[in-house]
């Protein structure tokens, strides 16, 4: 019995094991995001993966340095509303290619939660809150749509329209009692 593949098979083969996951890679949305990860993981970029139910208003400072001791947050007290900011630049969070994590707490207590994602992942931040928390309501505000996802311990806002602006491209988390 001859069990050797003609050297014609040999080399699709070849060529298909080293094409097939390059292709995968680069052309693919969900191979270009895994990228994206791989690469603001090699340049020493923390990832912020976080619970949604998970946040309310007794999350202290404390309890997210402890669950995310990579993030360097650098902190401030913010000059309009009295609140303390605490910034990271982050690679991503959630398994979404991020920018930055911007914690707002009023004492020790967080307030609110800015996360700064890449523009062109939107959809697929969208699409997985849309599957984790479900089907949200739409508000409009003064600039435009905003999606409103309503939680136990507060609630999440997202744009309802893609924006091409880097600094508009956030998800935001309001504390449950926050006005």
């Amino acid at each position: 019995m001859n069990l050797k593949l003609p050297r014609f098979y040999q080399l699709a083969l070849a060529l298909a094991a080293v094409i097939g996951p390059f292709f995968w890679l680069v052309f693919t949305p969900d191979g270009q995001r895994r990228s994206d990860l791989f690469l603001l993981y090699l340049l020493g970029r923390p990832s912020f993966d976080l619970a949604y139910e998970r946040l309310t208003d007794a999350v202290t400072e404390a309890m997210l340095r402890a669950q995310f001791p990579k993030v360097q947050f650098q902190c401030q007290t913010a000059p309009t509303n009295g609140l303390r900011l605490c910034a990271a630049p982050i690679a991503a969070f959630n398994g979404l290619p991020a920018r930055a994590a911007r914690l707002y707490f009023a004492g020790e207590h967080l307030r609110m939660l800015q996360l700064d994602y890449r523009p062109r992942y939107r959809a697929v931040l969208e699409r997985s809150l849309r599957a984790g928390l479900g089907a949200p309501r739409e508000e409009t505000t003064a600039a435009e749509p905003v999606l409103v996802w309503q939680r136990p311990g507060g609630q999440i806002l997202l744009p309802a329209v893609a924006t091409a602006n880097e600094r508009d491209a956030a998800l935001i988390w309001l504390a449950g009692n926050a006005e």
